[in-house]
Order: structure tokens, then sequence, then C-alpha cells
């Protein structure tokens, strides 16, 4: 096992850990802490890197898992308050709250990355560590312990699902966002 000197690691990786961050949740709040998370758990659980893999990938893989809890914790809360709204008698005069948007949340609504956050998680990952962290297709199955056909199969039908959503969205269409095969992430959670 090797030995970690996490502060090499964090002035290394940080930079890169954040901007997947970015990618995944589109604005920089959320990213700092998404990212500022990651090394936190590098802190605490060094000694569970078995040297498998790359830092970085392990870092990518460890980035992954918190956002997909985040996902779900954010998911749940959503959930339970709707049910709140659904039951409150004065439902019929909802206004949405004012918030303030900076120019980066703005910006990345309209990007790329905001279609890419309508795809499956696999898909959603796959072309975020290849697009946006540059890994070569080997190092993105390593970061997300699956087979290197499934990182290829999950990039291509990410692309092929980003080009079908903008070509809908260019028509007036309503986009279809579901994917081509939506049960590949099940085979590989089991």
């Amino acid at each position: 096992m090797p030995q970690l000197d996490v502060e090499q690691i964090s002035r290394q990786y940080f930079a890169r850990i954040h901007r997947a961050a970015l990618a995944l949740t589109g604005n920089p709040w959320d990213a700092d802490d998404l990212a500022q998370e990651t090394f936190l758990v590098l802190t605490s659980q060094q000694g569970s890197f078995r040297g498998h893999s790359t830092v970085y990938t392990w870092l990518y893989g460890i980035l992954l898992n918190l956002e997909r809890r985040e996902r779900r914790r954010y998911g749940m809360r959503r959930r339970k308050l709707k049910v709140l709204w659904d039951n409150e008698p004065n439902k019929g005069e909802r206004t949405t709250p004012a918030a303030e948007t900076p120019i980066e949340v703005s910006e990345w609504k309209k990007s790329l990355w905001a279609w890419v956050d309508k795809l499956p998680d696999g898909q959603r990952y796959s072309l975020v560590l290849r697009f946006s962290e540059g890994l070569r297709y080997d190092e993105i199955a390593d970061t997300l312990s699956c087979p290197l056909g499934t990182v290829k199969s999950r990039i291509f039908h990410g692309l092929s699902a980003l080009r079908r959503m903008m070509d809908g969205e260019e028509h007036g269409n309503e986009a279809r966002e579901s994917p081509d095969f939506p049960y590949e992430d099940l085979i590989h959670a089991i």
C-alpha cells in the first residue's frame, strides 16, 4: 500500500477535481463544497488507497460517489417538499422566490454541460471525465469500476442523446431525454 502525500496531491489535483465538480453541479458554490469534501475524504481515508489505480482516478471516484449521494439527498428533499406543498391549503397562491443568479450559473445553464446534466449518471459521468477532464477510456473505466466497453458505449450513447436533445431544441420539438439503453447502469450496480 503506497504512502500518500495528501498536501502534494491536493496541490496537484485540486483544480482538476474542482473543474469536474463544476461540470457536474453547474454552480461554483456546490462545486467548491464537493471538491473540498473529496479532499476531506482523501485525508480521512488515505489508508484505503491500494494503488490499483492512479491517485487522480481514485479521487474522481470519490468525487462521483459524493456527487451521487448529494443528488439522491437533493431528490429526497425535493420529494418531501413537494408532498408538503401539495398538502398546503393555499397552494393556489404559489409564488416563486426571487433568487440572485450569478453570471456563471446562467452561462452554465446555457452551455453544453447543462445538456449533459440531463443524461443518466453513467453517461454523464463518462462524458464529464472524458471531455471535461481529458481522461483516457481505460482511466474512466478504472474510475467508474466498469468494463472498457461499457465506457465506450456510454460515451457513444451519451453523445447520441445529446445530439437528439439539441436537435429537438433547435426544431422546437420536445427532446427525448431517455437513453437508448436505460438499464446499462443497473447491470453494473449489481
